[in-house]
């Protein structure tokens, strides 16, 4: 992984073998990021998405692996309890061109991806919400 700054903004370009999650969480530690979003484009190897059910307020998950190309790719950047959150939803698509999406828990990359994201130069909390089950922002 390599990034590039400029102001408030990084072009994060992961390579083949780095953990989306991981990377962006090490990126955000050390350029001391405390809140901020972000958009990439690429491919992936392997991924594990979740869906919430919010009636049963639990994740119900899916790995998929195989040459996925990243159709969408969004999130932002928070802290809880002074870590990084990073909170990044992704839909992949197969060379069959369908579809699937949902909260990124990890990826593997395929070849590359890029990744822009804004440093909002400010901090945005998430707490535990009772009521859903879920670190929201405060």
């Amino acid at each position: 992984m390599k990034y590039h700054k400029s102001y408030d903004h990084l072009l994060i370009v992961m390579s083949k073998g780095d953990k989306i999650i991981e990377k962006l969480s090490e990126v955000c530690r050390n350029e001391n990021i405390l809140s901020g979003f972000f958009n990439g484009i690429g491919a992936v190897s392997q991924v594990e998405m979740a869906h919430f059910d919010t009636v049963k307020k639990q994740y119900s998950y899916k790995q998929m692996s195989g040459a996925l190309e990243i159709v969408s790719l969004t999130g932002n950047i928070t802290r809880k309890d002074g870590e990084v959150v990073v909170h990044s939803h992704i839909s992949v698509s197969a060379e069959d061109m369908l579809c699937y999406g949902g909260h990124l828990k990890e990826a593997v990359v395929g070849p590359t991806c890029e990744i822009t994201l804004t440093d909002l130069k400010t901090t945005i909390l998430r707490t535990l919400d009772k009521d859903t089950g879920l670190n929201l922002i405060q």
